[in-house]
């Protein structure tokens, strides 16, 4: 059941990446222009909600978080690496990939480093295709009424799932249904946009300051922007923008920067958008000759029951983690998340034995740290995880507490 879980990951990656690269990060924004004026207030409650939104555009993510220069294959072994550096000539080392990047590792490193450019459609929430223009080669992402594909190119390998209508109808009803009954416990109206903007901006104001910015455009649309800051020194981000679209809502671009940095540590952005139904061709997958397809089930409600089962989180649980929770938001911008050493994946344990962790990470005193201009990450020597977007002394001693 683990392993399906794990597989079943990149057939579902079409609608969550869909909307994570839609409310995505600025590249840049050209041409003035002049907009009706709005308040903070005003532009989040223009943001797009409607889930029967049809657009179909591309999208540009940049990443420049500081991190060492690597010659990175992903999906070769160490092995094969150790191999190749035997019998390679010495003039020819520069080529060879320093270490291996493997499977969630690869992904995870690739996200976080250089510039990708990507194809987006999307029409409704039952229509959305996400391709990934590779180098040589492309990985398509697509969602298609209940069918649920993933296309690598470069190995010729499709992935593919069938959800089924019953159970995610069944699932909406329930969510639908919670809300419903805990809606009145809300210190807000969650039924008016300016109820819940207004509640978000006055909570998130004790550690941010929100301006809004001159208007601009974006994809040759006009946008909004709307800035957040920490309001204490301590954190390494320095601000995030969202740039959002003035006639629809939609965000077009999001930019983060990193305290000291004058270029942005990650953007993405929209470099064209068409707002309209996409022709029904581009979610239409069809298998190409010569490829290798998995089928991966989709999860059941009565498999992750059984899966879960016996897991189910005590009362002290729950009482820690609202505790710890609490802590997070008390710390604001500055807050550094402890992740106990119980509670890391066994798969985590290999990490050290791959030349990757040791080219990306470097040692101090009681373990090792993963660092970037937006965050530090601590992996100490006894299993624990410390990670935040403060330095890698501030993690040092929270680590010491």
């Amino acid at each position: 059941m683990k392993r399906n879980l794990v597989r079943w990951i990149p057939a579902v990656l079409a609608p969550v990446l869909v909307a994570a690269t839609a409310v995505g990060f600025s590249v840049s924004a050209t041409a003035a222009v002049d907009l009706p004026d709005k308040s903070a207030s005003q532009i989040l409650q223009l943001i797009n909600t409607n889930p029967d939104i049809a657009f179909s555009g591309r999208v540009v993510k940049k990443a420049a978080l500081g991190l060492p220069p690597m010659n990175i294959v992903p999906d070769i072994s160490q092995a094969s690496i150790d191999q190749m550096a035997k019998s390679m000539p010495k003039e020819m080392m520069d080529f060879l990939p320093q270490a291996s990047a493997q499977g969630e590792l690869a992904l995870a490193l690739e996200f976080f480093a250089g510039v990708h450019t990507a194809n987006i459609y999307v029409d409704g929430p039952n229509k959305a295709r996400l391709q990934v223009l590779d180098l040589i080669s492309e990985r398509n992402f697509i969602r298609n009424g209940s069918d649920l594909w993933f296309y690598d190119a470069s190995k010729a390998l499709v992935r593919h799932s069938v959800i089924d209508p019953r159970e995610e109808e069944a699932t909406k009803k329930e969510g639908l249904a919670f809300f419903n009954a805990n809606s009145a416990k809300l210190p807000f109206d969650a039924t008016s946009p300016a109820a819940v903007a207004d509640y978000f901006l006055n909570e998130a104001g004790k550690d941010t300051v929100f301006t809004v910015g001159a208007d601009a455009k974006i994809a040759g649309r006009g946008v909004y922007q709307i800035t957040g800051a920490p309001r204490k020194a301590g954190s390494l981000v320095a601000s995030v923008t969202i740039s959002v679209d003035a006639a629809t809502g939609l965000p077009l671009a999001v930019v983060v920067k990193a305290v000291g940095e004058t270029t942005p540590a990650f953007e993405v952005s929209f470099e064209s958008i068409t707002f309209g139904k996409p022709d029904a061709s581009n979610f239409n997958f069809v298998v190409p000759a010569g490829s290798k397809v998995e089928e991966v089930p989709v999860p059941t409600r009565d498999a992750v029951e059984k899966l879960v089962a016996g897991k189910a989180p005590t009362a002290a649980d729950e009482a820690r983690a609202k505790s710890e929770a609490e802590k997070l938001i008390a710390q604001g911008w500055s807050a550094v998340a402890e992740i106990p050493a119980e509670m890391i994946p066994a798969q985590f344990a290999e990490l050290p034995n791959n030349k990757l962790f040791t080219e990306l990470t470097k040692p101090v005193a009681g373990g090792r740290i993963f660092s970037t201009t937006l965050m530090n990450i601590f992996i100490a020597d006894d299993g624990r995880i410390f990670a935040g977007s403060v330095t890698a002394q501030r993690l040092l001693e929270a680590a010491k507490k």
